[in-house]
């Protein structure tokens, strides 16, 4: 990952640093030191200038009333929930949110779009990256999110960042071109505007659901023919709400009739090891059929495959350190499909990190190859193969 230059340090940022030392503020800096300190021994931080980020904006400001103790944690904090305490949105876990920022490689100048204002804490690190020269713009939903999102960038002393209240699926014309996007909630397709409002060579990095409950951090760059990932790695995030809330599945599905019966032991046990080390993971970006741990509502035994006549899936219940495949249905002939994959994935020990993903308008997408996987949604068609 690029580091950012030295040139973005210099931002308004840095001044709210030292005014919050000049208030008292020694014990959040210290909290704030160990966070970063963290992150940087766990290798979620090896970007310099990201570290720096970290360290001049100071997260309590963006959780107003809460503990240190809760607000210098590596966790994600609830901020708003809906009816029937559904959480709609939080202070990511800081963590992914270096990640994220990393992988955005953001550069002094550079025009940056963030999807998600939640808190404004996010906006503000990236306003420090981009310096005195960039601008960012942050969109949410809410109007009490983005009310409070100004007021904690103002507590902070932060400038350079607008905030706007609207259905991010539009983007931010008035705004437009952005060198950057970046989604903070998850998305199972991209908005075209997106892609429209992002300048050549840009990157948009999100949380993306290609197969349920499944999401990946990526980072895509665009290109002449569309947007090609550059890294990805597991991340999980609250769903986009508004134009681009994942619709469900249309129709009755039968997984739930399936799964009424106990499941039928093939004989075949998967050791917990494989599971630990990807495969399951592997499985949902490489297989059409892929079955989630919960499809439609219906709580499925584990991860596995499906066709139009039953499923086989990996048993939650494990045996000597190993977990059975179970079919269900008339699921025999995908029971042999799913342990032949198993056998396939342990010869070569394929890393899912090393998987690429090329997305391109729907209709407008080329000819797959035969060793490609390939999600059609609403706005794009994405297609997942080896690197």
């Amino acid at each position: 990952m690029k580091p950012v230059a030295p040139g973005a340090l210099q931002t308004p940022v840095c001044r709210a640093r030292l005014r919050g030392v000049a208030r008292g503020e020694h014990e959040a800096q210290s909290r704030n030191e160990q966070l970063v300190g963290q992150m940087e021994s766990s290798g979620a931080l090896g970007d310099p200038a990201v570290a720096d980020a970290f360290r001049a904006v100071l997260r309590h400001h963006f959780l107003p009333g809460r503990p240190l103790d809760e607000v210098y944690e590596d966790s994600a904090v609830m901020t708003k929930t809906a009816e029937h305490g559904i959480p709609i949105s939080s202070s990511s876990q800081p963590a992914i949110m270096a990640i994220m920022l990393q992988l955005l490689q953001l550069l002094p100048g550079h025009r940056v779009l963030e999807i998600g204002a939640g808190t404004g804490y996010n906006a503000a690190l990236v306003a420090h990256l981009v310096g005195r020269g960039g601008h960012v713009v942050t969109i949410d939903i809410e109007p009490d999110l983005v009310q409070q999102a100004r007021a904690n960038l103002a507590e902070a002393g932060v400038q350079g960042v607008e905030v706007v209240q609207g259905d991010g699926a539009a983007g931010w014309p008035a705004g437009a071109p952005f060198d950057r996007v970046i989604v903070t909630a998850g998305a199972h397709d991209l908005s075209p505007a997106w892609v429209d409002q992002l300048t050549e060579d840009g990157r948009i990095v999100l949380p993306l659901g290609l197969a349920r409950p499944l999401q990946l951090c990526v980072a895509l760059v665009r290109q002449a023919r569309g947007l090609v990932s550059t890294e990805l790695c597991p991340c999980g995030f609250m769903p986009l709400r508004g134009e681009m809330t994942p619709r469900p599945p249309a129709g009755r599905d039968p997984l739930g009739r399936w799964l009424a019966a106990p499941g039928r032991a093939t004989g075949y046990t998967i050791p917990a090891t494989d599971l630990r080390s990807g495969f399951g993971t592997w499985l949902a970006l490489t297989h059409d059929s892929y079955v989630p741990t919960s499809t439609g509502g219906e709580s499925a035994p584990g991860i596995g495959l499906r066709d139009d006549r039953g499923a086989a899936l990996v048993s939650d219940d494990g045996v000597d350190d190993g977990y059975p495949v179970l079919v269900y249905g008339d699921g025999e002939a995908v029971g042999r499909r799913l342990i032949a994959a198993h056998r396939e994935w342990t010869v070569a020990r394929p890393r899912f990190d090393r998987l690429r993903i090329s997305v391109h308008r729907s209709g407008d997408e080329p000819v797959a190859p035969g060793d490609a996987r390939v999600v059609r949604r609403p706005h794009f068609t994405f297609v997942v193969r080896s690197a």
